[in-house]
Formats: C-alpha cells, structure tokens, sequence
C-alpha cells in the first residue's frame, strides 16, 4: 500500500494549516473551525463527496476538536450538589398567581 501525497498528507496539511491560521488570526473562530472540519470532512465521506481528501480531513481534524471539547468541559467546572437534585424534588412556584379561580371558591353554604 503506496502513500498518496494528496490524500494522505495534504488533509493532515490543510487541516493544521486552519488550526494555524485561525489560532492567530481570528481565535474566537478556531473552536468551530475544529467542529466544522472534524464533521464536515465525516460527513462529506459518509455522503461520498471529496473521497479520500474528505475522509483524511475528518480524520486529522477529530483530536482537535475531541480537544476542544474537553477543554470545554474541563471549563464548565465541577457539578454543584444543587446541580445534581433530582427533578422531582424541586417544586415549580407559579407567577404571579394561579391562572384559574379555584372550584367552588365563591359558594357559601348558609
């Protein structure tokens, strides 16, 4: 099994060329870049468009962005106690008032 320069080693270029450029030139944008190129190139290879090219690139792309995602949740932080209740414990308050008058909340038995 031979390498194939375009394939093999242009995806890996391509993609660590957009992690260069969008790490120095617009950095708000590297993390989605990391997103769109991990699943555009998996999905333009499952739909068979771009071939081997759009599969490499999917590939080289998937631990940026699996790196990404980490450093995202590492960001979120640990889960408070408050966090972890469970839902039917926590009661639902209504606003401002109930939205309907109770049954019988006017008879007067005399």
């Amino acid at each position: 099994m031979r390498i194939d320069p375009i394939n093999d080693l242009g995806a890996p270029l391509a993609v660590t060329a957009v992690d260069l450029i969008t790490e120095t030139a617009a950095p708000q944008w590297n993390e989605w870049a990391a997103y769109g190129l991990a699943a555009g190139g998996y999905l333009a290879a499952w739909q068979g468009f771009g071939g081997d090219f759009m599969k490499n690139v999917g590939i080289a792309s998937f631990p940026w962005a699996a790196k990404k995602i980490y450093d995202r949740v590492r960001a979120m932080g640990g889960t408070s106690r408050l966090a972890l209740r469970r839902v039917s414990r926590q009661t639902v308050a209504r606003y401002p008032a109930q939205p309907y008058a109770e049954e019988f909340a006017g008879v007067r038995l005399d």
